[in-house]
């Protein structure tokens, strides 16, 4: 586990941020998952969705870093990852939350079906909007999101267990 995941996992999430920052920009090899990790945490940070604030001791000032940054990590970990349907998913979805822009569940799926299907992100929001016909893969989704208390993972497990979506 890298520092900057376990930093997360404990809430430090500005450590986190620096490290996450660290490792892609001093790391060949810096996974995917530390693209969508940090481009979460700063569109939490940016967006204070559920209060991400006050209980996470996080300076208002960071809302504009986040504001800056989310958005220029999504595109470069496309760059680097290009075929990712979890970064395609979160840069259309967030997208769509904070400016309301078209997303629709043929949008959704038709990203899984360009990218692949071997992640289960992207059915968060389509069981938001059909909660029969993606109720085996909420299901799958909420096995691999309580494995790791992330940003990400915590606001997916928020958003299924209340149902809310911004739509």
């Amino acid at each position: 586990m890298s520092v900057a995941l376990i930093k997360e996992v404990n809430k430090q999430y500005l450590e986190a941020t620096e490290c996450y920052e660290d490792e892609i920009n001093n790391n060949l090899y810096a996974s995917v998952d530390n693209y969508i990790n940090l481009a979460f945490i700063y569109w939490s940070f940016a967006f204070d969705f559920f209060g991400f604030f006050i209980p996470n001791n996080i300076p208002e000032d960071y809302s504009i870093i986040g504001g800056n940054r989310y958005q220029k990590i999504l595109e470069l970990g496309l760059k680097k990852y290009p075929n990712n349907v979890e970064l395609h998913f979160w840069e259309r979805y967030f997208s769509h939350i904070i400016f309301g822009e078209e997303f629709s569940d043929s949008d959704c799926l038709h990203l899984i079906k360009k990218y692949g299907e071997q992640n289960y992100v992207p059915y968060f929001f389509l069981y938001l909007l059909n909660e029969i016909q993606y109720k085996k893969q909420r299901d799958e989704l909420m096995k691999e999101i309580e494995k790791m208390a992330t940003a990400k993972n915590i606001y997916i497990k928020s958003i299924l267990s209340s149902g809310i979506i911004n739509s």
